[in-house]
């Protein structure tokens, strides 16, 4: 009889631990954080903005950055779009009110992007101003690319009237050299990502050395074309590229990562008088982010299975 494999050697298959966060997602929707608090929220601060406004409180007191993002997308009805604008002109409030180290980070399908672009084009309008008048930075997240070029024609409408603006542009995506170039064109501000959604390899890099030697790319350009940009990664090795690359350059940097992810790194690099920023999501829409953080890590699948069956 041959001896079972150490739980660390099993091959998973890829979906089923997706599929078990799905069953698990059913049956605490209700408002139960027991799951979310058990797994997800390594990478979420929790339900509410209280939860976020404390870890960013958290996170500032070892002098590193927040972004606050308000979980959810795809909403279909305008009554939903204008909850959301309303959340986050309370993000926005409870910011100036904590006196934050903190920016706020929007995506486009939250706010209507799907019901008519007009209107996403007006609630976000409305976020900015806000955020202007407190004197916050609010960046757009790139979404998946059916959206790409009505996110990036959105934000350029905006960045030119409102200067306080930034939008992700993900190097897995081979349009990205182009929409690098045209926003660094208008003065744009620019978050560079890989990118954490599923692509055809018609429209995009699907191996991660690909898409490594993109975001390289793409980072040099904006070393000569743009007076502040933000290098969001976890890849070590692009990182240090950055900090060698601006050795010469001297460009206002910002590294951003994720809530609970590379932690150490992260302290490594304040101690290094770096400008440091954690994403900090909050709210009951955890489900989607949860899958893409999974997906990106091979080593999440064994902890979801842990949490699901507490072995």
């Amino acid at each position: 009889m041959k001896a079972s494999k150490p739980l660390n050697q099993i091959q998973f298959i890829p979906m089923l631990p997706i599929a078990a966060l799905k069953y698990n997602q059913i049956h605490f929707q209700n408002g139960d954080m027991s799951f979310l608090i058990k797994f997800a929220r390594q990478w979420i601060a929790g339900e509410t903005l209280d939860d976020a406004v404390s870890r960013a409180i958290k996170e500032n007191s070892v002098c590193i950055g927040a972004i606050i993002n308000f979980l959810g997308e795809h909403v279909r009805n305008t009554e939903e779009a204008e909850k959301n604008v309303q959340e986050n002109l309370r993000i926005l409030q409870a910011i100036e009110n904590s006196k934050l180290k903190a920016s706020l980070s929007i995506k486009l399908t939250q706010l209507g992007l799907e019901i008519e672009k007009s209107l996403c084009l007006s609630n976000v309008e409305k976020i900015v101003s806000s955020a202007t008048s407190k004197n916050i930075f609010v960046w757009i997240d790139m979404e998946n690319s059916p959206y790409t070029g009505d996110t990036i024609d959105i934000y350029l409408g905006i960045f030119n009237k409102y200067k306080n603006t930034g939008i992700a542009i993900q190097s897995n995506l081979k349009r990205s050299e182009s929409d690098v170039r045209r926003i660094a064109a208008a003065g744009g501000i620019i978050r560079l990502v890989k990118g954490a959604y599923t692509e055809k390899s018609d429209i995009a890099y699907t191996s991660r050395t690909d898409i490594t030697i993109n975001f390289s790319k793409l980072m040099a350009y904006l070393f000569y074309k743009s007076p502040y940009f933000a290098v969001a990664t976890h890849d070590e090795l692009l990182i240090n590229e950055a900090l060698e690359a601006n050795k010469a350059h001297k460009k206002k940097l910002e590294f951003q990562m994720l809530l609970g992810v590379r932690d150490e790194l992260k302290n490594e690099l304040v101690k290094k008088s770096l400008t440091i920023v954690d994403y900090i999501p909050y709210g009951k829409n955890w489900f989607p982010y949860s899958v893409r953080r999974i997906r990106e890590r091979k080593r999440n699948i064994l902890l979801i299975f842990r949490s699901i069956f507490d072995f």
